[in-house]
């Protein structure tokens, strides 16, 4: 049977394809702590659950409005006044099945065949494999530690051609952790606003920020920017809702109105559960996640660069990834092994001292590697031991 041309090179996640393989050598009783997937320890809040079990009981379960319930667009909408300067009516809201739903809806809506897609890198993939679902072409731009992993004037400008129509922006990003502030957007919105450029905007990891300035979306930098993007966010990285499948958009009107009927055609609503559960998260977000995340980043970020020989230029400042740079290794020989890339490096900390973590160029960044530290502070201080062997018997083995 011929599959359509579409999906002829379609990859499956190789994020979530290597959490998958990791878990089966971890029911199978091996040593393991996963640190490749983005998933936080912590859980929805428990007003959440109450909520949904009381909507369960009261059989809340049909179908409803494809866009989501008016209760909860209006809590996003109100959330998005208050904490983010952004004035966006009900009816400009979608509830997707999570950001990565909002993310297709979103390119769907606006991509034609042959139109440009940037796409700063180091990126989460999905990203590019999305665009090119959708028929058009991303076009990574290569960002690294010398701009700290964000964008300049420079760097920006010299990437847009004729065909360039959208921008996505990631802050804080996956996998960098870089966190753009308000001065840094001040630098590139003019670019954005001359060339005309649409901007994406993904905000999932938005209250996960250490920085004492607080986060910025892009969208309220200037009315080009709120009348010429669409924002994309979710519960699963802030509320630790990854499985009750929650995401949204926020567009102007006539855009929003497309992603609606779009979505009407696909899925059409999210579970009825999720969205009362969704609307009772957004007041009851707990602080704590941050301070935890931020003691894991300051103890592991403090090992990496006192205890291995690791590059870790930029401390990040959100989400919950480090993303140290492994070119120092490259071409040497540990544990007998020649380390050729970063994918070796990951092979063989998972082999000696099982700490598993993901190769950079699944990034788009094949001298880095990703390590998340959203667990709880037991296991870290276990990565934290781990490392720190690994690298000291390195040494005896013929480093």
């Amino acid at each position: 049977m011929k599959t359509s041309n579409r999906v002829l090179n379609l990859k499956d996640s190789p994020t979530l394809e290597l959490n998958d393989a990791i878990n089966r050598k971890i029911l199978n009783g091996e040593d393991i702590i996963n640190l490749t997937v983005g998933e936080p320890n912590y859980y929805e809040p428990k007003e959440s659950s109450t909520a949904a079990i009381k909507a369960i009981q009261k059989h809340f379960t049909h179908y409803t409005a494809s866009a989501g319930i008016e209760p909860l667009r209006k809590a996003i909408s109100e959330k998005l006044i208050k904490e983010n300067n952004l004035k966006f009516s009900p009816e400009q809201i979608v509830v997707s099945n999570g950001g990565k739903q909002a993310l297709y809806n979103t390119f769907s809506t606006l991509i034609n065949q042959g139109d440009e897609v940037l796409i700063p890198t180091p990126a989460w993939p999905t990203y590019f494999e999305q665009v090119k679902l959708c028929g058009g072409t991303p076009t990574p731009i290569k960002l690294n530690e010398d701009s700290a992993f964000k964008l300049t004037p420079e760097i920006l400008q010299n990437s847009i051609s004729s065909k360039t129509k959208i921008l996505v922006l990631n802050s804080p990003s996956n996998p960098t952790g870089a966190t753009y502030s308000k001065e840094d957007l001040l630098t590139i919105e003019p670019i954005i606003e001359e060339n005309h450029l649409i901007v994406i905007s993904d905000e999932i990891y938005e209250r996960l920020v250490f920085s004492e300035d607080k986060f910025i979306s892009p969208l309220s930098i200037s009315p080009y920017m709120q009348s010429h993007s669409i924002l994309v966010n979710g519960y699963s990285k802030a509320f630790g809702m990854t499985g009750w499948r929650i995401g949204y958009s926020a567009a102007p009107i006539a855009i929003s109105k497309k992603i609606n009927a779009f979505q009407s055609q696909t899925t059409a609503n999210i579970s009825s559960i999720s969205q009362i559960a969704a609307q009772y998260a957004l007041n009851h977000f707990d602080t704590n996640h941050v301070n935890n995340l931020k003691n894991n980043r300051d103890k592991l970020v403090n090992t990496i660069r006192t205890k291995t020989e690791l590059d870790l230029r930029q401390t990040p400042t959100g989400a919950f990834y480090l993303f140290p740079n492994v070119s120092k290794l490259l071409g040497r020989t540990l544990f007998g092994k020649k380390i050729s890339n970063a994918g070796d490096f990951c092979q063989l900390l998972l082999d000696k001292v099982g700490v598993a973590t993901t190769p950079g160029d699944i990034f788009l960044a094949p001298e880095n590697i990703r390590i998340s530290y959203a667990k709880d502070a037991k296991t870290m201080d276990k990565v934290n031991e781990r490392l720190i062997n690994f690298f000291e018997r390195s040494v005896l083995n013929g480093n």
